[in-house]
């Protein structure tokens, strides 16, 4: 199995790349963009999975370490941009938007 190293460490203009390089609404398209897991059943919250949030918003920026892209997604959690989990496991991103139209609100947005 072939399996692609992931940086740690990207440099923007000679520097650490930060939170403040990753646009918000970039990563909120690519939550916008990005396929769920499974057909959606009436009135729930579209979810999708981290790193395939990940890969969505990497096509766009380039890579993305995985530390600067949950510190990303926690600044939008804040914000109440986004909703999910943000632990660092699957991910069940939504944009909260989407949660407050559906017939039940997650415990990240209400």
């Amino acid at each position: 199995m072939n399996t692609v190293e992931r940086p740690t460490i990207r440099l923007i203009a000679g520097r650490r790349m930060q939170c403040k390089d990753i646009p918000d609404e970039a990563l909120r398209d690519a939550v916008r963009r990005t396929a769920q897991p499974w057909p959606l059943t009436a009135g729930a919250t579209p979810w999708r999975m981290a790193w395939d949030v990940q890969a969505t918003l990497e096509a766009v920026t380039g890579p993305i370490p995985y530390k600067l892209f949950l510190a990303k997604i926690r600044k939008l959690f804040a914000k109440r941009l986004v909703g999910g989990c943000d632990c660092g496991c699957r991910g069940d991103y939504h944009l909260t938007e989407e949660c407050r139209r559906s017939t039940y609100t997650c415990e990240y947005c209400h």
